[in-house]
Order: C-alpha cells, then structure tokens, then sequence
C-alpha cells in the first residue's frame, strides 16, 4: 500500500471492487409499424414514447452527474414515502449541486450528499431529521439514508449506494436502514468505477485509521489536498424517462437514420420521429433509444414511399464494373451493365465523362472498336417517375501493358452431375487467336474421387475422360496413375493436386494444334456422381504472345438438375487486363439439334467469389446480344422470344462462376458457352 502525507492525513491505496450488471435497461416495445407516404406529402410524426420502454421503472428518475459519470436513481415513494419527499427537498434546494463522494468501502458502500466540495471541506446545510421508514432490504444497487448510531429517526442529507448485498447486516441495525430508490440501468458501472478509485483517509472513518475518501487523478508523490481530486457531485435533479421537445434532459435520447436519405428524411425532436418522404422508393429507418449509461435499443422501420400514380422511384440492384483497364494501342469491346427495378419500366441514359452519349439508352452498353479515344468515366442515370438515380462511375482507361499481359480465358472448370447417356459431360472447346497452327499446352482432367478432400459427397467413383477433335478421338485416360507429367502441368497451371498417385481420377497432358475439340467425362462400368471436368491454357505467361493460340470460346452439355444439381461453370481471366465474354445458357434453343429433355427455361447468374455480378433469365432477343454472336461465331438463336439466357459482360482478370438453374425449379438437358469477344 501507497502512504504519503496530505495536510496531516494519512493517505493509503487499497484494491478495487468488481463490476456487476444492472437491469432496467432501454427496451423496444411496440413496433413501429410500416410507413406508406405519398411523395412530395407533408410529413407524418411518430410518438415514440408508445414504441420504448423502461421495464419495471414507474417512480420518479434522479440523475446524479459526477465528474466521474453519471448515474440514475429510481426513487421508491410508494415503500419510503418521507424518505423521498426529504431527498427531493434537497434536490429542490440545490444543496446537493457541489457536494462530493466521500466515502467508499470496498465490496460494501459508496455515500455521498453530505459535505460540499470546498477545503476545508464542511457539511452542507441540514433540514429536519427524517422519520425511520425502513422496508426494503438493502441489496445491492439500493439506495438508502444514511444515519447516527443508535438513533433510527437521524437521517438527514447523506445517502449511500450499497456496493453488494448488505441485508445481513444493516437490516439488522438501528432500526434497519430505509430504502428509497434504486439505480437503474447500467448506472452502476459508474458507481463501481467510484468505488474502485485509489481511496484516502482525510477524516471520514470513525477510527481515524482507515482510508475511505475515494480521490481522482491524484499524482504520484502529492501531499496537498485540491478540490479537483474530489470526486465531485456537480449536481442532482429530477428528469423524465422520455425527453420533450426541444432535447430536455431525459433517461432516454433518440436518434434515427435513413438507408436512404433520397427516399425519405429522418429527424427526432425531443421523443417524436418525423419523417418526411422525398420521393418514390423505399428505405429502412433506424431509430435508437439511448439511456444516460450509453445502452441501447433500436427498431427499424420500413418506408415506402410512392410517386404519382402509385409509381416507385428506381433502385439499381447490379452496378457497373468499377474500372476496366486495357492494352494502350489495341482494339477492344468493352461492355457496361446497369440492372435496376421501379415501376414503371425506368429508362436508361449513359454519360461519359458527364455527357450523354447518343443512342445509348439501355441496361448496356457497348463500346465496340474500343481505343484510347473512348477512355474516360462512364454512368448511367436511371430514371421514371418516381425519381432519378445515378449508377456508380465506371472507369474506363488503357495502359502501356505488354501484350502478353493482356486479358485472356487460361481455365474452365465444369462441375455437374456426371455418368452415361443423357448425363455425359460433354465440355467443347476452341483454340483461336491469330495463330491457328501453334500447339498451346492444355491439362485436361475428369475429376471424381479427389473431390473428397473437399467434403463433397456422391462422387463419380471412376470417370473416364477422352478428348474428340470431330468424330476421331485424340486421347483418353481412365487413370491418371502418378504420371509425372501431369503433376508438372498441373504444378506449373495452378492446378490443384489429385487425392494421390492411386487416385482414380482422369487426366490427359498434351499440346494440340489450333481448332475446335470436344471433352467427355463419363462413369465407368455405368457409374454416375458429381464429377469436375476442368481444361488449363498451360502456356506460360512470359512465352505468350499476341499471336498465340488461346482458349476462345468452351462449352459444356450435360443435364442440369434441381438444388444442388445445377450446372456450374467456374473460368479464370488472366493477365492483367479486363476482357470481354460472352456467356449463354442454351436451353429450349437445343431442341433445333434434336436433343430431348431440354431445359425449358434456363436462369443464368455469375459470381466473382460470392458476389453476383450479374445475371439473366430470358435474352429477349437483344440487338447487341445477336451482333455479337455473330462476331465469334456463336449459333443463332432462332426466336426473340426464347427462354434461353445471354450476359455479356467486361471482366477484369479473376475467378468466376456461371450457375445455370432452371427457373422456377425446372430441370432438363442445358448447354452453358463462354465466348471470348475481341
């Protein structure tokens, strides 16, 4: 223990008292209900004293604000009647403003209301002694009176806090200690931090010999008492649960905010949310109700807000890319996206560099011949007559970058359910670019069995991959076996590596000249299971050239389930440059190629990691979509008015997932493409 000398007392150190939770805390209570409002309409006020609450709370709140927090009592006028009418008298007196804490028994009681902050420090002035009430026990986070020994009738202006449950012994004394309030809330966290200071004997304990007297910021090596060690009580009064208007103090304060401050305008007076609608949307509204000791409760408030004629303002549910980079001095076509919902149908208008560009007005927008020249900030506004949105900025930009840096497709993946027949995974592949007559190396691989390590279940025990160039057959591979140089491929792709060299899995190293091939992965024996079947551009990136020959365009066939038996197509972009892809999702269109079962209604998403990116139920017979299946050669789709489902979209370099679903559950025979667009 710390002893000093302070103007003859003696000052000692002792050990802090833990801290206990209290209840009484801030609690939502009705909800409030949804909101309708009209745009442009006045706004509607909502009472939230109907819709929070202080539970177990009906007496009359004191605040006590210390320099060292402040905290609440619930005065119990119902059991201390007296008692309580003395404690107001002195809070309406203002004797307690300036007073301070003098005393404080760890794990037993901290008292205050006594003395005024002052050197020398001298007891405040008394009214009449109160009568004895005593009835509550004196647990802890009581408040009670404190009095002279052996004299039931003495207490005057002193009041103490009980630290922890005191029944045993001031029940059991001087005609027991009365109780008249209660802290509330997480008040006591304050009164334990008093509690906890470093405590000093200045004269309060009746042996002279024991430190009581709790001090603040009280430095090292002091011998002088000074009023700013006190910890002062700086003022006592009576307050509401709920603040009025105009922000009085209150137990409660609230807050709100808007997700969408476009749409509608949240504002709190005193215990009253004003909301004000600004145009057609919707928005969530956030209300919190904080106490003195920072607890809070919150409840979120749903508006909608409608424009004339019922309508809703647009909300953009997809953004465009945030930044497509290209190679300085090539020709590319860039594509950016904007997806949005409203009623009525919104309209589109895309700015570069804020100014509008003529006869761009759809979802998309696509710069073909792509130079230098066209570089610059691309958004789109978004409009009808609930409102106006503008889409995030796009940027688009061009950098001296090697050629061999630039955007390109280096590996399809393709996992579905796999086996014979209809369920034979068919994956096609071209191999283009300005050379046609190179042999880029390509990994091929049929996986089942290694899927395992991944938790899946239900794998192809033993697939069989075998590669096709027309109808003559180029390779095939039962089971890998450890060959070396599939592992070297495999290590040098990024491959991951098969469960072990005995592993039954598929694969095939080889170097095929330029052309189009096609990839089938089959159970042995009629085996069926969910099997991967993955294609890698082995071509090192410092041996890649603008004329090498690339992965251009893949595809896969195979029958694609409900649940968790869709058709999954994952592809990496690499380099260091965005590229443009086309990707379909073949469906009732197969049937012109007399395949059966067909899906009749394919819904295409794709994800960047679990991020969707964006996403396509019915192509709609787009203009630009037909344009460009003719420029890498794609088939036509031969109606408008097909099920089938297209994106066209501007990637930057990274993993990708194309999910291909049956709308509404369907199920069928479905063909996922992805095209590379020059």
């Amino acid at each position: 223990m710390l002893s000093v000398r302070f103007r003859g007392f003696a000052l000692l150190l002792l050990i802090s008292a833990p801290v206990h939770a209290q209840s009484s805390v801030p609690t939502s209570g009705a909800a409030i209900p949804p909101q309708s409002l009209a745009a442009g309409a006045a706004a509607v006020t909502v009472d939230l004293r109907n819709h929070f609450t202080l539970p177990t709370v009906t007496g009359q709140i004191a605040q006590i604000n210390t320099v060292a927090g402040r905290f609440n009592f619930e005065l119990l006028a119902n059991d201390a009647p007296k008692t309580v009418e003395n404690f107001q008298a002195y809070i309406n007196a203002g004797r307690y403003q300036n007073t301070f804490i003098h005393r404080a028994v760890s794990g037993f009681v901290i008292q205050g209301g006594g003395y005024a902050a002052v050197i020398p420090y001298a007891h405040i002035a008394t009214f009449p002694t109160v009568v004895n009430e005593f009835k509550l026990g004196n647990t802890r986070g009581t408040v009670a009176m404190a009095k002279l020994g052996s004299d039931p009738n003495s207490a005057s202006s002193e009041w103490f806090v009980n630290l922890a449950d005191n029944r045993g012994n001031l029940d059991n004394q001087n005609g027991g200690f009365t109780v008249f309030a209660r802290v509330i809330g997480n008040g006591m966290n304050v009164v334990d931090g008093i509690a906890n200071l470093p405590r000093y004997n200045i004269g309060f304990d009746a042996t002279g010999a024991a430190a009581s007297t709790p001090l603040r910021n009280v430095p090292a090596g002091e011998t002088q008492l000074k009023t700013q060690y006190y910890v002062t009580v700086t003022d006592v009064k009576i307050i509401p649960i709920f603040p009025s208007d105009g922000g009085a103090t209150a137990v409660f304060s609230f807050s709100a905010t808007t997700s969408n401050t476009a749409v509608v305008t949240a504002v709190v007076d005193g215990s009253t949310l004003s909301l004000t609608p600004v145009r057609a949307g919707s928005a969530t509204v956030t209300v919190t109700a904080t106490d003195t000791n920072g607890t809070t409760a919150l409840q979120n408030v749903l508006v909608t807000v409608t424009g004339t004629g019922g309508s809703t303002a647009p909300e953009i549910t997809l953004q465009p890319q945030a930044q497509v980079r290209l190679v300085a001095g090539t020709v590319n076509t860039v594509v950016l996206s904007v997806a949005a919902t409203g009623t009525p149908a919104p309209s589109y208008q895309w700015r570069r560099n804020g100014a509008a560009l003529t006869g761009q007005q759809s979802p998309t927008v696509v710069l073909t011949n792509a130079t230098e020249a066209q570089a610059g900030t691309y958004t789109c506004i978004v409009n009808n007559t609930g409102g106006t949105v503008e889409s995030q900025a796009a940027v688009v930009s061009f950098a001296a970058t090697n050629p061999a840096d630039a955007g390109r497709l280096v590996n399809l993946a393709i996992r579905t359910n796999a086996g014979t027949g209809a369920q034979t995974l068919i994956v096609g592949f071209s191999l283009g670019g300005a050379n046609t007559s190179g042999s880029p190396a390509l990994l091929v691989r049929g996986v089942g069995p290694s899927l395992g390590q991944f938790g899946l279940a239900g794998v192809l025990a033993d697939p069989v991959a075998t590669m096709f160039r027309g109808e003559a057959t180029v390779a095939t591979n039962d089971n890998w076996g450890g060959d070396a140089a599939i592992t070297s491929r495999a290590t040098q792709v990024g491959a991951f590596a098969y469960a072990s060299a005995s592993s039954l899995d598929s694969a095939l190293a080889l170097s095929p000249a330029g052309g189009s091939y096609t990839v089938q992965v089959t159970g042995k024996n009629g085996g069926t299971g969910i099997a991967l079947a993955e294609i890698y551009d082995g071509v090192a990136k410092t041996a890649f050239t603008a004329t090498t020959p690339r992965l251009v365009n893949v595809s896969a066939r195979t029958e694609v389930g409900a649940g968790s038996d869709i058709l999954i197509a994952g592809f990496v972009i690499g380099g260091t440059t965005a590229k443009t892809v086309m990707i379909r999702a073949i469906g009732p269109t197969l049937a012109v190629f007399g395949v059966t079962d067909t899906l009749a209604d394919p819904k295409l998403q794709l994800f960047a990691d679990s991020a969707l990116v964006a996403e396509n139920n019915d192509w709609g017979g787009d203009a630009q979509l037909v344009r460009t299946a003719e420029t890498v050669g794609a088939f036509a789709l031969p109606q408008a008015t097909s099920r089938d489902a297209v994106l066209l979209v501007t990637l930057p370099p990274g993993n990708y997932t194309a999910q291909v679903s049956g709308a509404n559950g369907g199920t069928g025979v479905a063909l996922v493409e992805l095209y590379e667009v020059p």
